[in-house]
């Protein structure tokens, strides 16, 4: 996909959302909104009843609305059958955020570190086709303390500073499924590979890191956020 100019904004980012994840209408006039919740609502529910269509529409009206609020630039839910036969859902949101610093290798190295220090998180240097990145994963409880059986969240956040400085494009996916996890880490990966900068659709994204920056293994060559992240999932 190729997400518009805000504005104020002066670049553009492109990528490639994950196949057969659905996107959740945003930035939409009114009547083109309401139709892209239906089609929506009936991708989830392809064999489903008029009330399950009509009441995922309405969740994902009020998603809509707090997303686009918040600044999110795209959003999507993925939803799989698993080789046990089970549903696993995934949900993808990406930001834009203004940043001061202006090299993207510095930017990374300073999210690697910051990131680092918070509990519970793992955070990897990764280069990606447009430049230096840093991905992290961590987990979160929604209901802990209230419910008997509180939900694990999984979540994978990619970090991308824009080549032109100034911006930083964050991707998170989350996911209640934890056994594919390992999946959802490959679909952010290629997700990853597809982003582009540009200030418009002629400009150049600008070049991919030299040899010699980012991670690399011991032959030399740069490592993907699969790779890095091996040691993770074994």
């Amino acid at each position: 996909m190729t997400t518009a100019p805000r504005p104020a904004q002066e670049v553009l980012i492109e990528f490639e959302s994950p196949e057969d994840f659905h996107e959740i209408p945003l930035m939409l006039p009114p009547d083109a909104f309401e139709a892209a919740l239906e089609e929506l609502a009936a991708k989830i529910w392809p064999g489903g009843t008029d009330f399950q269509r009509e009441t995922t529409a309405a969740v994902y009206r009020t998603m809509a609305e707090a997303l686009e609020e918040d600044g999110t630039l795209h959003a999507a839910v993925g939803l799989f059958e698993t080789e046990a036969g089970e549903v696993s859902i995934a949900n993808l949101l990406v930001r834009l955020e203004d940043i001061e610093a202006d090299r993207p290798d510095v930017v990374a190295a300073s999210l690697h570190e910051a990131l680092s220090l918070e509990e519970h998180r793992d955070v990897h240097r990764v280069d990606l086709a447009c430049g230096p990145a840093a991905v992290s994963f961590h987990a979160t409880e929604f209901g802990g303390g209230e419910v008997e059986n509180p939900i694990a969240f999984a979540h994978v956040e990619l970090y991308v500073p824009s080549p032109f400085g100034g911006k930083l494009l964050v991707v998170t996916l989350s996911t209640p499924s934890l056994a594919e996890l390992p999946v959802y880490v490959g679909l952010m990966s290629r997700l990853g590979d597809t982003v582009r900068f540009s200030r418009d659709t002629d400009e150049d994204p600008g070049p991919a890191p030299e040899d010699g920056e980012g991670t690399a293994d011991g032959q030399g060559q740069r490592l993907t956020i699969e790779q890095e992240t091996r040691s993770v999932f074994g």
